[in-house]
């Protein structure tokens, strides 16, 4: 929250990245839940009836990837394309670099009025947030520490 100390904000996004990154872990060793569902899907023969949990509503919605996000880390590539996957969705690659983070966002243009700069000035935003709590408490931590 807004009211939240630096700390209690940098705790907050140290667990984030902790937790996406042992489900990031866990989808690349084909561990991940969608992934499993996927190969549940795929395995059905042409004509069979689906299961129940692939005809409820809760599945459908989950299985449509209003923000879809694609990773290429190199410091070599200048340049590469990502898109949406659904018309009223946004697709976002991006890179992390050792001095920066590079966004490629897409959305279509179409009735459901999607805004890629939008999206662009809210990302920018939460990041800039976030390095100014980093930034805090690294200099807190350093004030804290006695000078020899």
């Amino acid at each position: 929250t807004a009211t939240a100390s630096p700390e209690a904000k940098l705790a907050a996004l140290q667990a984030a990245v902790k937790a996406h990154g042992a489900y990031a872990k866990m989808c690349s060793e084909g561990k991940g839940v969608d992934r499993h569902l996927l190969g549940l899907r795929l395995s059905l023969r042409p004509g069979e009836e689906k299961p129940k949990i692939f005809q409820d509503a809760a599945y459908t919605e989950s299985s449509h990837w209003y923000l879809s996000t694609s990773q290429l880390s190199s410091e070599h590539f200048e340049g590469w394309g990502f898109s949406e996957v659904v018309p009223d969705g946004y697709g976002v690659a991006y890179t992390i670099r050792k001095d920066a983070v590079i966004l490629h966002i897409a959305a279509m243009k179409n009735e459901f009025g999607l805004n890629s700069d939008h999206l662009a000035h809210y990302i920018k935003e939460a990041a800039t947030e976030m390095r100014a709590v980093v930034l805090a408490c690294k200099l807190k931590d350093a004030a804290a520490k006695p000078k020899l």
